[in-house]
């Protein structure tokens, strides 16, 4: 007897997080604002920063799991990767007249594509190492006040108070 693999509806319920949506869309937006106003060799220095300020405000409600925030980078980055490709396809479209030789000549036009899938990931990284290592040093800090609480018990005990030293 066979039995076939039925999936449950409820491991694909997919939603739709419209803040991650919106802040791909003013990612893409900065950026191409950015390209129109600032001189190029200062471009290069600006949208990193822009991305990372965009980044540091969405991951401000994040969860506090240490083991969620890295999935939790993966995932933003893969999706703000996939709408910005597609406002960016878009864009091509509507604005070069699928002039795809023109639009990818120029190289600001490829630096969004990779600094989206990094800066949140990086970001990620630094905030688990960041909540991984306060978490380490207060396992330290409280240990620590326990063997010197422990020390201070041994030294305040009755068995130093009723020995006679001196006689």
């Amino acid at each position: 007897m066979i039995k076939k693999n039925k999936l449950n509806s409820s491991t694909f319920d997919a939603k739709i997080n419209w803040r991650i949506i919106w802040y791909s869309v003013v990612i893409w937006l900065l950026a191409f604002a950015i390209g129109g106003f600032v001189i190029l060799p200062w471009y290069y220095l600006v949208l990193p920063i822009l991305i990372f300020w965009i980044t540091i405000n969405y991951f401000k409600k994040m969860p506090k799991s240490t083991d969620k925030i890295l999935t939790f980078g993966l995932w933003i980055s893969l999706v703000w990767f996939f709408v910005i490709v597609v406002l960016t396809l878009a864009e091509i479209a509507g604005f070069y007249y699928f002039n795809f030789f023109f639009f990818f000549s120029d190289f600001r036009n490829w630096l969004l594509f990779p600094l989206v899938l990094l800066v949140p990931v990086v970001y990620s990284l630094i905030l688990e190492n960041k909540q991984s290592f306060s978490t380490n040093n207060k396992y330290k800090r409280s240990r620590r006040r326990k063997q010197d609480s422990k020390v201070a018990d041994f030294l305040t005990s009755k068995h130093l108070k009723t020995s006679n030293i001196g006689g």
